[in-house]
This record gives C-alpha cells, structure tokens and sequence, in this order.
C-alpha cells in the first residue's frame, strides 16, 4: 500500500514537471488551449496507467489526492522557481523569433525583386520577338504581292 501511494506523488510530481515543459512553448507562441489540452491528455493517460498498474483499475481518493498533492508539491517549489527563467527565456526567444521575421520579409523582398527583373526581361524579350516576327511575316508577304 505504501509503494503505490509513494508512486502516486512521483506520478504529481512528474506531472508538475511536464507542466513545466509545456509552459515556455505557451508562453513563446501564444496558444494556451493547444499547449494545455495536450497537457490534460496526457496526464490522463498516465494517471489511468498508474491506476491499471498499481491498483488493478480500482480508483480510490487518496491516490487522486496524492498525484494532485505531488503536482503542487512541483508546481509551487521547482515550478515557481523556473518560472521566471523560463518568463525570461519565453522573451529572448520571441525577440529572436521578430529579428528572424524582419530578415525573412527582407529576403522575401530582395527575391521579389530579382523575380520581377526576371518577368520584366522575359516579357521584353517575348514582345521583342513577336513584333519582329510579324513585321517580317509582313515585310515578306508585302514583298510577295508585289512581285
């Protein structure tokens, strides 16, 4: 009885942990909902195997409230403590993520660029060659009729 209630607050406490993962990629992107409903699946996927392996299915209170007891025991020492690096972690790479954008949108520019030379000098030489040639159809049909 008392390995699966020790196994209980491991599994809060690694819950805590995977918390902690989850939260620089919601804070770098934005998008709380995805980051947290993936969050919520798989930590009821491994509660359910912790309760299949330790206690052959049966629910019982106190290992719900020993795995929410080891997520707080996480959450508010380890969890409260990474938090702030992870706040400052979460700005520097939005920061990076802006300069690349900015670089992004200037290289964008540049190949549009080099793209519309391309068209310009294509569609020219297109023109070019389709007015020589019916000039010439006509200079020879006119040349023709006269003969």
């Amino acid at each position: 009885m008392g390995e699966d209630l020790f196994y209980a607050v491991l599994v809060g406490v690694s819950l805590g942990f995977l918390f902690d993962i989850f939260r620089l990629p919601r804070l770098v992107l934005n998008d709380k909902f995805f980051f947290d409903f993936l969050f919520w699946i798989i930590s009821s996927i491994v509660v359910f195997c912790y309760f299949l392996i330790f206690n052959d299915g049966n629910l019982r209170m106190i290992n719900f409230l020993l795995v929410f007891i080891g997520f707080l025991f996480y959450t508010f020492t380890v969890g409260y403590m990474t938090k702030f690096v992870e706040i400052k972690i979460a700005k520097k790479i939005k920061f990076w993520l802006k300069k690349v954008k900015i670089m992004l949108k200037s290289f964008k520019k540049v190949l549009q660029s080099l793209y519309n030379i391309y068209y310009n000098i294509i569609t020219r030489i297109k023109t070019s060659f389709h007015k020589k040639g019916k000039g010439d159809d006509d200079d020879y049909e006119k040349e023709n009729e006269e003969e």
